[in-house]
């Protein structure tokens, strides 16, 4: 693949750049420029090599690890080559700069916000103590933080996702870059923080005249965010250009692949496309619509007038909501960062006890928490989680994770082998596999063996928790279709709870859109989706969620 023409504003050029790490290639001939002002996406699913072009552009590539062929130079000449020829030192920190995906781990959670940022300027600038605040609270106010002055003196735990962001951000504008590399800077933020996050970076690129290498797996942040894409597959850029060629007319199977993987703004067809329906040439299967039932289903989910408010907070977490949930079917929970949706789904599983109202799960009363209860929710009700690495011991393989839940059901150990073994099958995945350790497996088989988990009880109720809000489009949509399928043999009900409004529309019959703890607005998804009455729905479906095209 040719390199783009490096000119004399080129920010960054990556010249046939291949890097291994002991033995094994990780980057093969990676040719890609990006100028001054500019915006290039790096695309691909987790492992394609995107981040490691950016740790091998700073300098900061794992042990073991060497650029093997190639150069990659700035304006000032270049950084590092694979021939041991003459080179700068790059410029970490002050031309060139990055913004992490994770800004929980990216922070220092033992010093203020504030002191943080203060800390790179006098670092490289030499700026004082008065200095450096007046530069930090400006850049604050750049980037748009609401109150400078209480993100000057807070801990990272005390701001919000969006806000330790902006704070990244801030940090990484410090010394005026020419550079600013992002490494999936929205991923792990709600649809309406994504959508204010990238105006910024596009308003501050704009004002400075900034490079900016944005890495991604979200085609949708490509369409919004940049000019040019290249997209990545096992360590190889595949496909790059402008970003409306690439999107509009890919050539690769694999940027096909990508586009057809996001569920689309209309229709519901199941099963969803999968990155292998293109790679292996056959094209996406066949597929049927998934219908909203006609006939009403008894109530499995009843909830009426939950009150919470957490002590020490005058603002209710949840106030006065109302739903419920047939069996067998879908409804999706949907809203922003803190809007309620994880307290209410605490609330469900017992883990939290309502100041007032009323909970009941297949006819029984849920709400008081007493012993007889809970057990009822355990028997009744599975959760799958966000994050399924966290989700899982990493220290037991997963036949013990999946056992432990079966021997509490009653399972002798003959009858829990057989049945994890069932259960692994179910979600498509080979049996073989119960005797490994979950590093053993990518984030969608992870979250795979998370949902085998939930199901080892036989719910009947199965609380999804931003359970595909971390995952690559392609792995979405697997697990998407695997909630389908194990939703139509087993009969489950689906509580889905997510930020995106896109993805609940095409799996959910009927939604609730929740704001500040109440339910603003409820009904029919498609419908909600074509027709949104409130601004907060308004707002979310503006935000994001389906298909390009």
């Amino acid at each position: 693949m040719a390199p783009s023409d490096p000119t004399s504003n080129a920010a960054l050029t990556w010249a046939d750049v291949s890097v291994s790490i002991g033995d094994k290639a990780i980057l093969h001939d990676i040719a890609l420029t990006v100028h001054a002002g500019e915006t290039l996406a790096l695309v691909g699913e987790s492992g394609s090599g995107k981040t490691m072009c950016c740790m091998a552009a700073l300098g900061l590539l794992p042990g073991g690890g060497q650029l093997t062929k190639g150069a990659i130079s700035g304006p000032n000449g270049d950084w590092v080559r694979a021939d041991g020829g003459p080179t700068v030192p790059i410029p970490r920190g002050d031309r060139i700069t990055m913004v992490f995906q994770e800004p929980m781990t990216s922070l220092n959670p033992t010093m203020r916000c504030g002191a943080q940022i203060a800390e790179v300027i006098r670092r490289h600038s030499g700026a004082d103590a008065d200095g450096a605040r007046a530069r930090v609270m400006a850049l604050f106010e750049e980037v748009q933080l609401p109150d400078p002055e209480r993100a000057w003196s807070a801990y990272p735990h005390a701001l919000s996702g969006g806000q330790k962001q902006r704070v990244l951000i801030a940090m990484a504008l410090a010394n005026n870059p020419d550079l600013i590399l992002a490494d999936e800077p929205t991923t792990a933020l709600d649809s309406t923080l994504r959508a204010e996050l990238l105006t910024l970076l596009s308003d501050i690129q704009r004002q400075r005249g900034l490079a900016l290498v944005l890495v991604t797996h979200d085609m949708e942040v490509v369409e919004r965010a940049a000019d040019h894409v290249a997209v990545l597959r096992h360590g190889r850029v595949v496909e790059q250009g402008p970003v409306k060629q690439v999107l509009d007319a890919p050539e690769h199977p694999y940027t096909q692949g990508l586009l057809a993987c996001r569920v689309p703004k209309k229709g519901r067809p199941y099963p969803l496309p999968v990155l292998s329906d293109f790679l292996d040439g056959a094209g996406p299967s066949s597929s049927q619509e998934i219908e909203v039932p006609h006939q009403p289903q008894a109530t499995l989910l009843d909830i009426r007038g939950a009150c919470k408010t957490y002590p020490g907070s005058d603002v209710p977490a949840l106030s006065d909501v109302s739903l419920s949930l047939s069996r067998g079917g879908t409804l999706g929970v949907v809203g922003g960062s803190g809007c309620g949706k994880t307290t209410l789904a605490r609330a469900i599983l017992g883990l939290h006890r309502l100041d007032s109202g009323s909970i009941h799960i297949a006819g029984k009363p849920t709400h008081a928490n007493t012993p007889e209860q809970l057990e009822h929710i355990r028997s009744n009700v599975g959760l799958v989680f966000q994050d399924p690495r966290s989700a899982l011991n990493p220290a037991r393989n997963i036949g013990d994770a999946i056992r432990e839940v079966l021997h509490r059901w009653g399972h002798d150990a003959a009858s829990a082998r057989e049945e994890a073994r069932q259960l692994m099958t179910a979600v498509g995945l080979e049996p073989s596999a119960l005797s490994r350790k979950p590093d053993a497996f990518s984030g969608g088989q992870r979250q795979r063996i998370v949902i085998a988990r939930a199901l080892a009880a036989q719910p009947k109720l199965l609380i999804c928790d931003e359970a595909v809000a971390a995952l690559d489009v392609s792995v979405q949509a697997q697990v998407l279709n695997l909630l389908v399928q194990l939703k139509e043999e087993r009969g489950l009900a689906l509580l889905f709870i997510s930020h995106d409004l896109g993805v609940v529309r095409y799996l959910c019959d009927h939604t609730v859109v929740m704001d500040q703890g109440r339910i603003v607005e409820a009904g029919i998804s498609d419908e909600m989706w074509s027709t949104p009455k409130h601004e907060v729905t308004r707002r979310l479906q503006a935000a994001g969620g389906g298909s390009i095209a």
